[in-house]
Formats: structure tokens, C-alpha cells, sequence
């Protein structure tokens, strides 16, 4: 099973990152509402935004990890580093280009570092697994907003055949014993079944992971003055999630945007501020996996990279964060 960035979803980063850049500059070429919104932003507290963007790469970091003990369930587990590094590299190219480009280089590097035959399959199947988990959180989350009347109850359809076909998944996978692509395939859902602590450690990395992009909602939410931030945020993530099925844009910008937007206003935030929301949410994702990915990097590459080398990169990206928080964030400077 290989995996490969071909031509075309070069092409389409390309392109559409151009015109995500384009519309950054002229933000008015969307019409007033979207350049009052990004006017608006300048009127966000920084100090709430540097949190979000913290609680958005504690997300990456929980996937990662989630990743690593759904592995570890396999006895395939690459380390806690390596796997917080691949899996925000992954991110990062999901950031850059659409169609869920990085989910598959994600797998691809996880599985170089995978032993035993089949490794790629067995990724997948793991991605698959914590997938599954995740959509647990997922939809106790589209039942709040379902309740609250932001979000619309039919995605509780489709999770509920997902966790349909994840159970027979996990029956399947205990019957299937032979070295065929389809048991390596099913290898994640065996054990984790077979390990209620290693599915614990699954569920619990995957809730950690939520409860981090719930609390950037929430405080994107609160840098712009929204009421019951933490209400918006129960609206905002499953509006993002259900948006991000079908990645247009690199990551999902615009789209992900115009849901947080649709999903404030149904908790009567003025347009212009629900539309500000969406933009800062949806900027702050992507920076954050830039970042994570720009990191992962790093430490990937740390072995044929000189010492002074890491270490300037490293000070040099502290320092810039420092001055950026100070400079934002702290009160008369």
C-alpha cells in the first residue's frame, strides 16, 4: 500500500493557498460584512487568542499521543516524540492543502517507522481505531448543540452506522487470524477490544484532545466579548468538526470560518462578531499546526541536522514567540 503526493494535490495546495493569501490581503474582495469582520479582530483580547493557540496544539500534541497507544495496543508503538512529531507534520500538510492530503503523508510516516510486514495497512487501520474513539466524544458533543439548537441532530445517523461498522470491525477482528492485508487492517480494533486499558488510555487521550479544541472555542469565543463562552465553544467544535468532513480549502479555511459563523448566530451573537469568531478560530487552527508541524520537523530531521544548528532554530522560534506574547498580550508595552 503506498502512499504518494501526486501532482494535482500539489497543484491544488498550490492554488488555493494563493487565492487563501489573496483574500488575507484584500479581505474586501468578500464583500463589507467580511472586511468589518477582520476589522474587527484588532479589537480581540490577545491574551485569550495566545491560550486558544496553546490549547490548539495541546490538541495536536493529545492526537499524537492517541495515536502512539492505540500502536502500543499492536506493540508497534514509535515513542511518545516521534509520534506527537508525525503526527503534526501530517497536520501541517493538512493545513497547506485540502482533500485530507496530510491524513495520508501522516500515514505514511508512521508507517515507516512501524516494524512488521504490512505496516501501512496496520496504520491505517489504527487511524481507523482512534477514529472511532474520537467519534464517541464527537457525538456526545452534536448532542449538546443538537439540545442547545445550533447543530442539526442528523449527524447522530451517520455516527451511529460509523460506531455500527467500528463494532463489527472489532467482532470481525477477533476472528480473523491470517497474515491477509485485511487482518493487519483490523489489527488496532482486535487489541484495543482485547486491552480495556489500552482502550482507556485511548479514550482518554482522544477526550483530552477534544476538551483542548473546546477550550480554544471557548476562548476564541471570550477574546471577543461573546456571552457564555463556553456555551459558544459546545456549538463551535461540532459545527468545525461536521465542516471539516469534506476539506475544500487548505485547512478548511473559509468553510470552517462561515460554520462557526452560522453557529454563533444561532446563539443570537451578532453577525459581524460571529463571523470574527470564525475567522480567528480558523486562522489560530491553522497557525497552530504550521507551528506543531514546523516542530515535528524539527525533531524528525534533528539527526542529519547539526547541533548549533537545532539550537539556533529552537532559541531563535522561543524568542520570536516571547516577543510576540509580550508584544500582544502584555498590558502597556
Amino acid at each position: 500500500m503506498r502512499l504518494s503526493l501526486r501532482s494535482r494535490h500539489v497543484l491544488a495546495g498550490v492554488v488555493s493557498t494563493t487565492l487563501l493569501a489573496v483574500v488575507a490581503v484584500r479581505p474586501e474582495l468578500l464583500g463589507g460584512r467580511v472586511r468589518d469582520a477582520v476589522g474587527g479582530l484588532g479589537d480581540a483580547e490577545a491574551s485569550w487568542l495566545w491560550l486558544a493557540a496553546a490549547a490548539l496544539a495541546a490538541m495536536q500534541a493529545a492526537s499524537g499521543l492517541a495515536w502512539n497507544s492505540a500502536l502500543g495496543a499492536c506493540r508497534r508503538a514509535p515513542g511518545r516524540g516521534q509520534a506527537m512529531a508525525r503526527y503534526a507534520v501530517g497536520s501541517a500538510a493538512n493545513a497547506l492543502a485540502p482533500a485530507h492530503v496530510g491524513s495520508g503523508l501522516r500515514i505514511a510516516l508512521f508507517a515507516r517507522i512501524t516494524s512488521g510486514e504490512a505496516a501501512c495497512w496496520r496504520v491505517t487501520g489504527t487511524a481507523a481505531a482512534v477514529s472511532a474513539v474520537r467519534c464517541v466524544w464527537f457525538a456526545a458533543l452534536v448532542v449538546v448543540g443538537a439540545a442547545l439548537g445550533a447543530v442539526p441532530a442528523w449527524p447522530l445517523l451517520l455516527l451511529g452506522a460509523f460506531a455500527i461498522v467500528a463494532a463489527l470491525a472489532a467482532v470481525v477482528s477477533r476472528r480473523i487470524r491470517s497474515e491477509a492485508r485485511l487482518a493487519h487492517l483490523l489489527d488496532a480494533f482486535r487489541e484495543l477490544t482485547a486491552s480495556p486499558g489500552a482502550l482507556a488510555r485511548v479514550a482518554a487521550l482522544t477526550a483530552a484532545g477534544m476538551a483542548a479544541k473546546l477550550a480554544a472555542a471557548a476562548c476564541v469565543a471570550a477574546s471577543l466579548g461573546v456571552e457564555r463562552p463556553v456555551v459558544a465553544a459546545l456549538v463551535i467544535v461540532p459545527a468545525v468538526e461536521l465542516a471539516a468532513v469534506l476539506p475544500l480549502t487548505p485547512g478548511n479555511i473559509g468553510v470552517s470560518s462561515a460554520a462557526v459563523a452560522l453557529a454563533l448566530a444561532s446563539l443570537g451573537v451578532a453577525p459581524d462578531t460571529a463571523l470574527a469568531a470564525g475567522i480567528a478560530f480558523g486562522a489560530l487552527e491553522t497557525l497552530a499546526a504550521l507551528a506543531a508541524g514546523a516542530a515535528g520537523m524539527l525533531l524528525l530531521t534533528a539527526p542529519r541536522v547539526r547541533p548549533m544548528v537545532r539550537r539556533a532554530a529552537v532559541g531563535t522560534a522561543l524568542g520570536a514567540v516571547s516577543w510576540a506574547i509580550v508584544l500582544t498580550a502584555v498590558p502597556g508595552v
